[in-house]
């Protein structure tokens, strides 16, 4: 596999293997822990060289262009202790990336998507074992590839799923369904050519139906494999509320919890809050993604998968409110039993490719959960969950250290992308900023 196409693909399951290892924030940001040090217990307070070592290493590395900018947001017992700010969301205006910079966070939709769909599964709108072909009838007939290579006719073989896919499957990523990271087989290039995201003026139905007549890459429930499953339980979520993705997230999650800048769409009035999205040229220097390629990740589509739009502020909530069992300030938006099974392995081991194995990273509802097990520590405490996004952002909840933590950057991975990325660097000190 090629370096860009090793990047390309580690990004997201790298997400997986590094998501547990972000920061997080709360209500209004603090940009200093002095500013809360007074309200917090010694014994529960963030360390404060690690802060500053956290502060002073984003803003060298955002100074050396590593990244255009980083913001950190990191909180404990539900309290914002600290933020970190540096570099620009506008290199070329000056424009500084803040913890209210609305950016691009890919990935990080999944786990939203799965809260949406655990609600309608509380209201009796569907259940977890339900077909998917219940929601989606194209499914009904899908079939699984022998083998992702191509026969000397140059069709794939296929024999017929054994069982529907179900709704756990989609959650679970073992529904046997692609992505677009496979470049080596006939099979995931198949895969490559519907992308839901590239035609934006399809409906979502349109986009999803792409997929339906692709084969499987295995047996549902045989195996974890990253896929298309939280885009297609984005249309699940319309099928069984009645209501468009972005106008059940509105109603029943963002408006809720105060997410005021979360968003599949955002209009002309976000536009000069948007970070810019940067990638490395093939000299290694920084650069703009061309405006044309800009939101071809999914931006102002709403799938499920990747298209929100947020800011550390407002995703700081969400993660909270995981945290806190499903409830933020009053308002519950999903049942404590609900976040339990969400935050809980369902995937082990047995069915994880091996570089998720030796990260000791499960699998929940669209999270990475940290088992126990030598080497866990290097990606968090046991239970500790959290997803990331393919732009290098990241989050994760520490049920046993108190802590919720996200870091954002907004690069496009390229063959030239320097190492010190969000995870990588947000990984390396948080040990030490919990106090370890």
């Amino acid at each position: 596999m090629s370096d860009l196409r090793w990047r390309l693909t580690s990004s997201l399951l790298g997400s997986a293997l590094l998501a547990v290892t972000l920061a997080a924030c709360s209500e209004p940001a603090i940009s200093t822990a002095e500013a809360v040090s007074e309200t917090i217990p010694a014994t529960r307070a963030l360390d404060a060289q690690g802060l500053a070592a956290l502060d002073t290493t984003l803003e060298n590395l955002a100074a050396a262009q590593r990244r255009s900018g980083y913001v950190a947001l990191i909180a404990r017992d539900g309290v914002i202790q600290h933020v970190s700010e540096a570099g620009f969301a506008d290199i070329e205006t000056g424009r500084p990336l803040t913890a209210n910079t609305m950016v691009r966070i890919a990935s990080m939709t999944k786990p939203v998507t799965a809260v949406a769909v655990l609600q309608l599964a509380e209201d009796g709108a569907l259940s977890l074992d339900q077909p998917l072909s219940d929601f989606i009838p194209a499914f009904a007939d899908a079939r699984v590839a022998v083998s992702p290579s191509a026969n000397g006719e140059g069709e794939i073989e296929t024999v017929p799923a054994e069982r529907a896919i179900t709704i756990e499957d989609l959650l679970t990523h073992t529904s046997g369904i692609g992505y677009v990271f496979d470049y080596e087989t006939d099979l995931g290039r198949l895969y490559l050519t519907r992308n839901v995201y590239e035609d934006r003026e399809m409906t979502l139905e349109e986009r999803i139906g792409l997929l339906a007549d692709l084969p499987l890459y295995f047996q549902p429930g045989e195996r974890w494999y990253y896929s298309w499953s939280n885009d297609i339980l984005g249309l699940v979520v319309e099928v069984a509320s009645g209501q468009s993705l972005e106008d059940f997230m509105q109603a029943r999650i963002f408006r809720p919890l105060g997410m005021d800048d979360t968003t599949f769409f955002p209009g002309e009035a976000h536009r000069e809050r948007i970070a810019r999205l940067y990638t490395h040229d093939e000299n290694g220097t920084i650069a703009p993604v061309p405006a044309s390629l800009d939101y071809a990740f999914g931006a102002n589509v709403a799938a499920g998968g990747a298209g929100l739009f947020s800011t550390a502020n407002d995703y700081f909530r969400f993660a909270q409110a995981l945290a806190n069992g499903g409830e933020l300030d009053g308002t519950r938006i999903l049942s404590r039993e609900s976040v339990d099974a969400m935050t809980q392995i369902h995937v082990g081991p047995d069915r994880l490719p091996d570089q998720m194995n030796g990260a000791h990273l499960g699998f929940g509802y669209s999270v990475g959960v940290v088992y126990e097990g030598r080497g866990a520590r290097n990606y968090g405490h046991p239970a500790d969950f959290g997803w990331g996004g393919y732009f290098d952002t990241d989050f994760f909840v520490s049920p046993s250290t108190g802590v919720v933590a996200l870091i954002l950057a907004q690069q496009e991975p390229s063959a030239t992308t320097p190492p010190e990325g969000a995870r990588a660097v947000f990984r390396q000190l948080m040990p030490a900023i919990i106090g370890e």
